[in-house]
């Protein structure tokens, strides 16, 4: 087919209005589509038999952008190859050629002769990496790490590739000898800041830096090494890892860069272990709220018999409560000196003050309660 023709094809294919146009000397055909999101562009070039396609969604249509992703040459490899892209007000600095798609489109023919020019941010991709993998990356079925590539006006999601190195019974990832992509800044704020204590995860960001991270009470401790082989100690406040190694996963310039600082201690929060009969569990600790843990109490704890959780202070005072076969509550400290354990039944009330305690004060105040039995150890 001459290009012509393959214009009209295109005409016929979408079936709305194909706007003639040129845009930094390419000549186009535009197409806009008017959506509650904002309007959605298309523009097709042809060009040798070859077509090539720019989206742009939600309103974020530019002349200097869509300029800047047709001089890049529009030849698919089947890996992710970055161009530079350097557009003023653009977020976004690479550019990426995707396809041919075979056989989504109506028209098979039009697709095999069609790549999609799409703009992103060199902290989203992996050189080298299969479109194949990066589009199951990017999928919504996976772990959030979604890029909206036709939203041109977006901020950049930076991606991290990791895998757990110990178990985490029930979490949020499991162990494995692959990293899987997520986005870099949920890494940092909920999976290694909130993980079981002693949980190792390692981390690799787009540039080749790699983060072994595990939390210790409300710290994250680890190591952070840069691609030329040296490495740092990491010692921060588990809060404030993405404020502190964010700009890594960026690519921003690492001088100046604070791998260890002080950083308020965390007050008011536990580490819990439970297990339920009728739900979840939590094999390993967990950092808690003081108002999580004792929110746990009415809502898992006394919902059915045998259900139980063993709360530990920042020293290891310990305090465990489990559901009795009769819905009541039993709350007992153990004592390894003497090898048995000290408690009696209590309220929630009651459970609550002493887990106040334990939060504030870091001790157990079990054994200063009235008509508390002593509990040999089998």
């Amino acid at each position: 087919m001459t290009d012509e023709e393959i214009a009209e094809r295109i005409r016929q294919v979408r079936r709305r209005e194909q706007r003639p146009s040129v845009i930094g000397g390419h000549p186009v055909l535009i197409e806009t589509v008017r959506l509650p999101t904002g309007a959605v562009t298309t523009v097709h070039r042809v060009l040798d038999g070859r077509i090539t396609v720019l989206r742009a969604g939600a309103d974020s249509f530019s002349d200097d952008v869509a300029r800047a992703l047709l001089d890049v040459p529009a030849v698919s490899t089947g890996k992710i190859e970055p161009f530079p892209v350097d557009v003023p007000g653009l977020r976004l600095d690479r550019a990426v050629v995707l396809g041919p798609d075979l056989g989504s489109g109506p028209d098979r023919e039009l697709d095999e002769r069609t790549v999609t020019v799409v703009a992103v941010h060199h902290s989203e991709i992996l050189p080298g990496e299969a479109e194949a993998d990066f589009h199951r990356a990017i999928s919504s079925r996976g772990t959030g790490l979604v890029h909206r590539l036709n939203e041109w006006n977006r901020h950049p999601v930076p991606r991290a590739d990791a895998r757990l190195l110990d178990d985490w019974p029930g979490g949020l990832m499991r162990r494995s000898t692959r990293f899987h992509p997520w986005p870099a800044e949920r890494m940092l704020t909920l999976v290694a800041p909130d993980g079981p204590a002693g949980v190792r995860v390692e981390i690799q960001g787009m540039e080749g830096h790699v983060l072994t991270l595990q939390r210790r009470w409300d710290r994250a401790v680890g190591t952070l090494t840069f691609p030329g082989g040296a490495s740092a100690a990491v010692d921060l406040p588990r809060r404030d890892l993405w404020a502190r190694l964010g700009p890594v996963f960026l690519g921003a310039d690492p001088a100046g860069l604070v791998t260890a600082a002080e950083g308020v201690p965390e007050s008011d929060v536990l580490e819990l272990r439970y297990q339920t009969e009728d739900h979840d569990s939590a094999a390993l600790p967990r950092l808690e709220s003081l108002d999580s843990c004792v929110a746990r109490l009415d809502r898992q704890i006394l919902r059915t018999p045998g259900n139980w959780a063993v709360f530990t202070s920042r020293s290891d005072a310990v305090i465990q409560v489990e559901c009795t076969d009769d819905g009541r509550l039993w709350l007992e400290t153990p004592d390894p000196d003497t090898k048995q354990s000290l408690g009696r039944l209590v309220t929630v009330r009651e459970a609550t003050a002493l887990l106040e305690i334990l939060a504030r004060e870091d001790r157990s105040a079990v054994a200063g309660l009235p008509g508390v039995e002593a509990v040999p150890w089998d």
